[in-house]
């Protein structure tokens, strides 16, 4: 098991999402696990993907020839978007061979040069199989917090079906949950809107349409008996817990649903106080979920 890991933090977690730096920064300190920080990084290119695809194209793949010339592997996104980025444009650059030549030509201009040796990994994928579900539960299990029911929330970038291979089963994942039982939790493994979109791809043409899917969201997984909603993804994150109040208000009912990052749920089963894992930025109602834990 690598105690060193190449993180990259993408635009959205430093200048919005702060409590996920945080708690990930803290989380993998008290796990002895030593941040290395890509040298040199920019936008991987999601904003361009849809209106500049060979910009986002060559800014993706400037990250991984970061990563490649730094001496890293793998690299960790911390970001959804991010991450979906990287490996599609990993995947489009080795079919096609003139996409690699004329990125390449751009990155020769830094001294680069984009191999596709450096592997992405997904968060839940670094926790599973990187630091691994063992060592995981051998640190933070407590079977006290059986009773405690909590429900993932894995996002589309990173687990939606298609041409590219995921990290898991797109249609039935069970990462997720593996490593939320890993801290001793009861992880509800099917519910009728497990794998929905939270609603944040509409909050730039529909917002109203988006808050509305992030209710209905919500309300499943609330149904489901969850006490606590967990997910790695920045936009899921915003829509469920920060817009929460706003799809109540659209839709005229109030569901109090708790919502943290899995890095923040961690920290505090590794016994980091509430401030160090950045819980003072939610806004979601999780003073019950708190008074109940065991750490």
């Amino acid at each position: 098991m690598s105690r060193k890991l190449a993180v990259y933090w993408g635009c959205f977690t430093s200048t919005k999402q702060y409590a996920l730096e945080l708690s990930t920064r803290r989380v993998l300190e008290s796990l002895g696990v030593d941040i290395m920080e890509l040298k040199d990084s920019s936008c991987c290119g999601y904003p361009y993907r849809g209106v500049r695809p060979k910009l986002w194209t060559f800014l993706a793949a400037r990250i991984m020839a970061l990563a490649e010339d730094q001496g890293y592997d793998y690299i960790v996104p911390v970001c959804n978007g991010c991450y979906n980025s990287l490996i599609k444009a990993k995947h489009y650059i080795s079919e096609n061979k003139k996409l690699l030549d004329e990125i390449n030509g751009y990155l020769r201009e830094e001294g680069l040069v984009y191999r596709g040796k450096t592997r992405v990994v997904h968060v839940i994928e670094y926790f599973h199989d990187y630091y691994d579900l063992k060592s995981l539960k051998e640190e933070v299990f407590n079977s006290e917090r059986r009773k405690l029911k909590i429900t993932t929330q894995y996002g589309c970038d990173a687990i939606r079906p298609g041409e590219i291979p995921r990290f898991d089963n797109p249609r039935n994942p069970q990462k997720f949950e593996n490593i939320i039982e890993a801290l001793g939790f009861t992880a509800i493994r099917d519910y009728s809107r497990r794998l929905d979109c939270c609603g944040a791809p509409l909050m730039a043409v529909n917002p109203e349409l988006g808050l509305k899917v992030n209710w209905l969201k919500l309300r499943s997984a609330k149904m489901s008996g969850a006490e606590l909603l967990v997910t790695t993804c920045q936009y899921c994150f915003e829509m469920m817990d920060s817009r929460q109040e706003s799809s109540e208000s659209i839709m005229g009912e109030e569901l109090g649903v708790p919502v943290m990052y899995y890095q923040q749920l961690l920290g505090l089963c590794l016994g980091l106080s509430e401030k160090e894992v950045g819980l003072n930025f939610n806004m979601s109602p999780i003073e019950f979920f708190l008074e109940e834990l065991k750490r």
